[in-house]
Order: C-alpha cells, then sequence, then structure tokens
C-alpha cells in the first residue's frame, strides 16, 4: 500500500473497508447486489463506469444500474489481484485485475476485468465513489504483446 501521511489505524480501517467491497463485489456477480450496494456513498458525486459498457453517475442512478447488472450475472468464482493502493486521510485509490469464472453448458467461461475504485472519508468511514471496470480481451492482451515485442 502507498500511504502519504496516513495513520496505521486509517490504513486499517480502509483495508477492511476493501475487504467489505470485495465481499460486496461477489455476491454482485453471482446476482445478489445487496451487500454492494451497502458499500456505496449515497452522494450525488459517484460514478460507475461498467464492463456491461454503461455508465451511470449519482446514487440512484448508480443504484439502479447495479440492481440491473446484476440481474445479467452468474459468475460463480471470482480473485481479485491488487496491482495498486494510494490512501491518504480523504481519499483512496485500488487498481486490481478482478477474474471471474462460471460453468457453461460446453466448457468453463472466464473473463478478467481490469478496474479501478475511488473511496473517500463519509464522516467516520469509507465508502465507495468510483468504479471503472473493462474487460481484458484474447485480443487486448496479443496486441499489447505485439506492440512491446513479447510474442
Amino acid at each position: 500500500m502507498t500511504a502519504h501521511t496516513v495513520s496505521i489505524d486509517a490504513e486499517r480501517e480502509l483495508e477492511e473497508f476493501i475487504a467489505r467491497c470485495e465481499d460486496g463485489l461477489r455476491h454482485q456477480v453471482s446476482g445478489d447486489s445487496g451487500p454492494f450496494l451497502e458499500v456505496w456513498s449515497r452522494a450525488e458525486d459517484i460514478a460507475i463506469l461498467g464492463a456491461i459498457g454503461s455508465h451511470a453517475h449519482g446514487w440512484q442512478d448508480v443504484r439502479t444500474h447495479i440492481l440491473a447488472a446484476a440481474t445479467t450475472l452468474n459468475w460463480t468464482h471470482v480473485s481479485i489481484q491488487r496491482l495498486l493502493t494510494i490512501v491518504d486521510d480523504a481519499v483512496a485509490i485500488t487498481v486490481t485485475l478482478e477474474n471471474m469464472s462460471r460453468e457453461g453448458e460446453q466448457r468453463t467461461e472466464a473473463r478478467t476485468l481490469r478496474v479501478t475504485h475511488a473511496y473517500r472519508r463519509e464522516g467516520d468511514e469509507w465508502r465507495l465513489v468510483l468504479r471503472h471496470a473493462n474487460t481484458v480481451t484474447a485480443d487486448d492482451e496479443a496486441r499489447e504483446r505485439s506492440i512491446l515485442g513479447h510474442t
């Protein structure tokens, strides 16, 4: 974790909150929005840019988006690889890869999302204020390997 003048207690509180967010996400991608909705700020200056290609801002629109997205999701396994955490007293950011899988009729389906979350302190607790997620496709990975010379 990269911390800038943050107490150990504040870092611990953030880690506990991120764990709640990750648990909420696991519920969300299996079709249950309740725990994921609980971690969001209720403010109007929040946003979600979802992996399904849409976006919403403001609590009511974000809530509607999350509830609708959950009706289309049925991932059974989620693992989260955190790449970066930046935190100060009032704002924090995480960058992760979310790997999801489920059993299909013919084979196991999988997807990876690149995700940025932003959190802020509201009163004496952390709240999620931004989720930006996009799918990493095999074409994306092949193009990147080619550009970087890693064939």
